[in-house]
């Protein structure tokens, strides 16, 4: 197990299930380093875009990967209450000048409050927000 601390964003997860996705190689390529860190950091923010974007190409992909999520010992899942959507939504509100979604500020504020550099993602908002997309370091 490496010292790691990493986010997973929708992006990750869809690539990963989705073989067709532009971003599945990278994905593949990452998920040995995923498993070996020690910490994973997602939201249910997250398992709910997952769900939403994979309904009709791979539901029972999408199923089994959050399931899964809830089973593993590294994995902290991250509840979405009222205190921290109205904290993702004040990010979201403030940065007019960005087209980040809501849930990208769930995760941004996350992020911040875990101390987290490094979200597994192609999304280039994580980059725009000051972090590292893993996803587009590799080619």
């Amino acid at each position: 197990m490496s010292n790691e601390r990493l986010f997973l964003d929708t992006a990750f997860i869809q690539a990963l299930l989705n073989p067709r996705d532009d971003y599945h190689n990278q994905a593949k390529q990452l998920f040995p380093r995923i498993r070996a860190a020690s910490e994973i950091w997602i939201t249910e923010a997250i398992f709910a875009e997952v769900g939403n974007a994979l309904s009709a190409f791979n539901r029972n992909g999408a199923i089994q990967f959050i399931q899964q999520c809830y089973r593993t010992d590294n994995i902290k899942i991250v509840s979405v209450d009222t205190e921290l959507l109205m904290q993702a939504l004040a990010l979201y509100q403030s940065r007019p000048d960005k087209t980040w979604g809501l849930t990208d500020c769930i995760s941004f504020v996350v992020m911040q409050q875990q101390n987290l550099t490094d979200a597994v993602t192609g999304d280039r908002h994580f980059v725009q927000a000051g972090f590292r997309a893993l996803m587009l370091d590799i080619q």
